[in-house]
């Protein structure tokens, strides 16, 4: 009874805080992008967007997945008896 009397307690803190935060309505008109998807369907044709984007990927993992290890060597090396 007095768990739930703090869990009820904590919630409408909770619950209160979160109703101080405004209401803010966006309203973004985007352009239209009609010609823009008749060029990425004309590029894709050609060539695979798809594949771009997979290979993109890749590449991005790649580089971070290095840069992380040798973060990892360097830390590796500074703890004493081990590097």
């Amino acid at each position: 009874m007095i768990v739930e009397l703090l869990f009820k307690l904590i919630v409408g803190l909770v619950g209160l805080f979160l109703n101080l935060i405004p209401t803010i309505n966006f309203d973004i008109s985007l352009p239209d992008t009609t010609y823009f998807r008749q060029i990425l369907g004309a590029i894709n044709w050609v060539f695979p967007v798809e594949t771009l984007v997979q290979a993109l990927v890749i590449w991005f993992l790649f580089q971070n997945s290095q840069f992380g290890l040798k973060i990892f060597n360097f830390l590796w090396k500074k703890i004493p008896f081990l590097g």
